[in-house]
């Protein structure tokens, strides 16, 4: 009976079809080189298959707008950095470990960030009408948290030319090596990237708010959060995956390392335990909903009406006949 009662608010898969499992393929020839990847490639083992799949449960986003805010950048993103490393060393020093490290992060901030109102301390009323959006300024604040230890690596193509991880999708065989520290990148790349990651539509949302929008530039550039809530629950993902940041490994350059300790430890940051007792059941964002597909009026995916369900915030969204459902994350994987 429990489970029947249980299964009847679990937010279901977007594909009814379970994936067969694939383990991604690191091809490396006897020069050093890899071969690049396309993305789905890249999302075929079973963490990161996992990691899609709890970001979907986690997500209010109906299928349509998850597609392109949470997947797309992350699809994106894994493409222009293909296996490359995190750290030279540690947890995350394998083939794939920032592609690991990011999604696992990204998936465990989002976890965490479920149920907390944003923004903290507003009107109920705003807090219906913003909490969409900021669930996802967590989300895109976590996704390139990890940004800056891309300046540490350096790539080159098969054919000589110059490929930096983050940037672009390497049309050849690459390869890739940790720079020496006194050729470190000392120039912060982190915001263009996000630039790069960010859809248009998406970018027009976030300029709606101005406080989200500064939320999200605070954090771009390195500095603490005008939302100290969202730092406490990056801080505690971080802990909890392991992450290099956190120990100040590998990070690009002495002064990122500060600012980021800085960061973590300012008085008004509130602790993950402090952030836990913030929590209390979403409000509806029906709102919040109806003003972000304002944004989608034009576009065939998605058409109203749009229902929030005040007893579990299911978001629910009416497709046009006739389109086949996309493939947003894997069926029959466990989710937390």
């Amino acid at each position: 009976m429990f489970q029947r009662f249980k299964s009847h608010f679990a937010r279901q898969p977007a594909t009814p079809q379970k994936l067969p499992e694939q383990q991604s393929e690191v091809i490396r020839d006897s020069r050093g080189y890899f071969r690049p990847q396309s993305a789905d490639e890249l999302l075929a083992t079973s963490l990161r298959r996992q990691c899609l799949q709890q970001l979907w449960q986690n997500s209010a986003l109906p299928e349509g707008l998850y597609q392109r805010f949470y997947l797309a950048p992350v699809k994106q993103l894994l493409g222009s950095v293909q296996q490359v490393p995190a750290t030279p060393e540690g947890d995350w020093s394998g083939a794939g470990g920032f592609a690991d490290l990011t999604l696992k992060f990204t998936t465990c901030a989002v976890r965490l960030a479920k149920g907390h109102l944003f923004p903290p301390g507003a009107a109920p009323e705003t807090q219906a009408a913003q909490s969409l959006l900021w669930q996802t300024v967590v989300f895109w604040g976590a996704l390139f948290y990890h940004l800056p230890l891309l300046r540490q690596l350096d790539g080159e193509l098969e054919d000589g030319h110059h490929w930096q991880p983050g940037v672009c999708i390497p049309g050849k065989l690459f390869r890739f090596r940790f720079r020496t520290p006194e050729n470190a990148l000392t120039v912060p790349q982190e915001a263009l990237l996000a630039a790069g990651l960010l859809p248009e539509k998406a970018l027009m949302w976030l300029v709606s708010v101005p406080e989200a929008w500064h939320c999200l530039m605070l954090h771009l550039n390195g500095r603490p959060s005008s939302v100290p809530l969202i730092d406490a629950l990056l801080q505690d993902a971080a802990g909890q995956v392991h992450s290099p940041w956190v120990k100040q490994g590998g990070v690009p350059t002495a002064a990122e390392a500060a600012l980021a300790s800085e960061a973590g430890t300012r008085p008004e940051t509130q602790s993950a335990a402090s952030a836990n007792a913030m929590k209390s059941p979403s409000p509806s964002t029906a709102d919040d909903t109806r003003t972000l597909l304002s944004l989608f009026q034009s576009n065939d995916e998605v058409s109203s009406p749009v229902n929030a369900n005040e007893n579990d915030n299911d978001l629910k969204i009416s497709k046009r006949t006739g389109r086949p459902s996309e493939n947003v994350a894997p069926a029959g994987e466990e989710s937390s």
